[in-house]
């Protein structure tokens, strides 16, 4: 539902949208638990091979590599100025003076819109700096939902 409401305020308020990507995503999350795996084939110590690897980074496939780097995410988000949403926490809104941005995360594809272009930039930057992400411009696809550009607004 919160995707579709900021659509709606997209189009409304004729703002411009950007959809990012940020690579490797869940390699991103430092743990803060004892997370241990068997050693990789391929890399298998001989001399112990029964020992175990303990991680402090996250790895795809881990169950808790989506938790780890949303609360990556949002400790970020929270520390450049954004507040989280109560209602949805895949929301963000940043706000200052009579500017605000929305940003909306599902996994790594993030949606950020707002009325201000210069702040969007500025803000694609900060998340720039803090992981490698893609900035793909044109919506076409957001949690499932497709997305195409007519006319003056988006169909859903």
């Amino acid at each position: 539902m919160t995707v579709i409401l900021v659509f709606s305020i997209v189009i409304s308020c004729d703002w411009k949208i950007h959809q990012l990507d940020i690579h490797n995503v869940f390699l991103n999350g430092i743990l803060h638990e004892e997370v241990y795996i068997k050693q990789p084939s391929g890399f298998v110590d001989f001399a112990l091979p029964s020992h175990v690897c303990r991680l402090h980074k996250s790895l795809y496939g881990l169950k808790q590599a989506p938790r780890v780097w949303y609360t990556c995410l949002n400790g970020f988000l929270l520390s450049i100025g954004f507040h989280a949403f109560k209602v949805d926490t895949s929301l963000f809104i940043f706000s200052v003076d009579a500017d605000i941005c929305y940003l909306l995360v599902y996994v790594n594809d993030i949606l950020l819109t707002g009325s201000n272009s210069l702040l969007l930039q500025r803000l694609i930057q900060l998340l720039s700096s803090e992981s490698k992400l893609c900035d793909l411009d044109i919506v076409h696809y957001f949690f499932g939902i497709e997305v195409m550009p007519i006319g003056l607004g988006l169909m859903l």
